[in-house]
């Protein structure tokens, strides 16, 4: 490729904590516009509407999983911190699970 279309960045790699930040907003946009999505169908919210919570969820996500990742890095070497931050990290999965899940039985239940 030309050096012209390459990125001009001083590093090409990612911290992992940039990675995580990266892939839980990938994940929390995902499923949350799954669930945003069948809202704006029923005509329960305008599009406008169901953007800003894709983009509020995946804000929420991405700073979940940055911050666990930085809590998991910062403990590296210290078992009792990193199970700890892996805990977390599912607690923060089961919560975002279950207000996906809570959205469409507030859905289903509005029928």
């Amino acid at each position: 490729m030309p050096e012209s279309l390459t990125m001009s960045n001083s590093r090409d790699a990612l911290s992992p904590v940039n990675r995580a930040m990266i892939a839980g907003a990938l994940v929390g946009a995902t499923s949350s516009c799954l669930a945003q999505w069948k809202t704006y169908q029923s005509g329960e919210q305008s599009l406008n509407q169901t953007a800003v919570n894709v983009a509020r969820d995946a804000t929420k996500a991405g700073l979940i999983s940055g911050g666990v990742m930085a809590v998991a890095n910062a403990s590296a070497g210290r078992p009792l911190l990193t199970m700890l931050a892996i805990v977390s990290a599912g607690v923060a999965g089961m919560y975002l699970l279950d207000e996906v899940q809570n959205k469409r039985d507030d859905h289903d239940t509005a029928e």
